[in-house]
Order: structure tokens, then C-alpha cells, then sequence
């Protein structure tokens, strides 16, 4: 299994769901198949591009530009990021607003927590970038839940903590390399795992309590 040179925020921020399915996500370029609430995402990710902007942001995605893919590397690895949306508060501060698509108004908690964590993963690829333009990064940023019919459903606030999001990744990037320790994740997660992960997933290999079928 190769190591990876460069990797997305969402491969990292999957540990968090299953570790094996990170790692082969990162490790061997294996993604799931596109879902219903992919298919909404992508669609409120194209209204995001066309939304009217202020004066600020546009002035903020003009300068922005040269430095698209937005990475930062760490640990010698080159991590990608594609925040949905950035606007400017007051003067020069900068806050990132993550969307996502969820099919039920009662948003898990688990869901929250990994949407918080991408967003601060965000935050921490976008500050060295957004710093050298001349700006700051606003301490508070927003992860808006959406229907899958585009209707609001709830709002969370994300802290910047650059500090607890380098050992989050340095550990990540330790399970990646050494393939340990082994987290089992709960048994409907392996129910609903596609089959493009379970063919190569080390729990279904070595464990017959994990349902790899189905």
C-alpha cells in the first residue's frame, strides 16, 4: 500500500467515520460511489459559485485565484482543500461556510462532528494563504445543514484551533503509515460500506463477526 504525497480534507476527516476506509481512500485512490446526497451537494456548490457577491468577496476570490488548489503540507504531505464558501467580515477577516445535504432535520451528532472538523481543516489549509494576502481568518466559522430540497434545516459553529487540528491529522497520518491501531467502527457502518471498500478492508478479511455482504 503507497503512502500518499498530497491528499483531500474529506480523506482525512473520514478517519473520524471508519479508519480503514480512509486509509483506503488515501492510500489507494478508492472513493464511494455518488449518492443522492452528493448529487444535492454538487447542485448547492454550483448555486454557491453563481451566488451575488459583495465588492469584499469578490476583491477576496480575485486574490485567491493564484493559489487555487488551495493546500498546505504537512508532515510532507500536500493537503487539498475546496471550502464551499468564504466571505468577508468587517474589514479584512475572513469566514468559511461549509453546506451539507443531510436526507433527515434531525442532523446525528456524528455528522455534526465531522462537519465541524472538515471545517477547521479549512480554516487551518486556508490561514498561511489567506495571511500572506493580507488578511485574517475569522475565529468562528459555520457549517449550514440543508435539506436535500435546498430548505435550512440547522446551523453550527466551528472554532479555529489550528493546534488540536495538527494532532488530529498527525494522528491520521500515523494510522496511514502504520496501518495501527485498528478501530472497529460500529456494526451499520459496515452494513452500509460499499463494496469498492469491503473488497479490500482488512476487518472483513480477518474478522467473520463483520458482515461483508449485502
Amino acid at each position: 500500500m503507497v503512502y500518499p504525497d498530497s491528499v483531500r480534507v474529506h480523506q482525512i476527516v473520514d478517519y473520524w467515520y471508519c479508519c480503514e476506509r480512509s486509509r483506503l481512500m488515501a492510500c489507494l485512490g478508492l472513493e464511494a460511489p455518488q449518492t443522492l446526497d452528493m448529487d444535492c451537494g454538487s447542485r448547492v456548490h454550483e448555486w454557491l459559485m453563481g451566488r451575488p457577491k459583495t465588492d469584499k468577496e469578490l476583491k477576496l476570490y480575485e486574490a485567491l485565484k493564484p493559489h487555487e488548489p488551495f493546500s498546505r503540507v504537512f508532515e510532507g504531505v500536500q493537503i487539498l482543500a475546496h471550502p464551499d464558501d468564504l466571505t468577508v467580515l468587517g474589514k479584512n477577516k475572513v469566514q468559511i461556510i461549509e453546506y451539507k445535504t443531510v436526507d433527515n432535520p434531525h442532523v446525528k451528532p456524528w455528522k455534526t462532528v465531522l462537519a465541524k472538523y472538515q471545517t477547521q481543516l479549512y480554516a487551518w489549509v486556508l490561514q498561511p494563504i489567506l495571511e500572506g494576502l493580507g488578511y485574517q481568518l475569522a475565529h468562528v466559522h459555520k457549517v449550514v445543514f440543508l435539506s436535500r430540497n435546498g430548505l435550512f434545516v440547522r446551523k453550527v459553529s466551528a472554532e479555529h484551533d489550528p493546534y488540536c487540528v495538527e494532532r488530529k491529522v498527525g494522528e491520521v497520518f500515523s494510522f496511514w503509515k502504520t496501518g495501527q491501531p485498528m478501530i472497529k467502527p460500529l456494526k451499520w457502518k459496515c452494513l452500509q460500506c460499499p463494496s469498492v471498500f469491503k473488497a479490500q478492508c482488512r476487518l472483513c478479511q480477518s474478522n467473520p463477526e463483520v458482515s461483508c455482504h449485502g
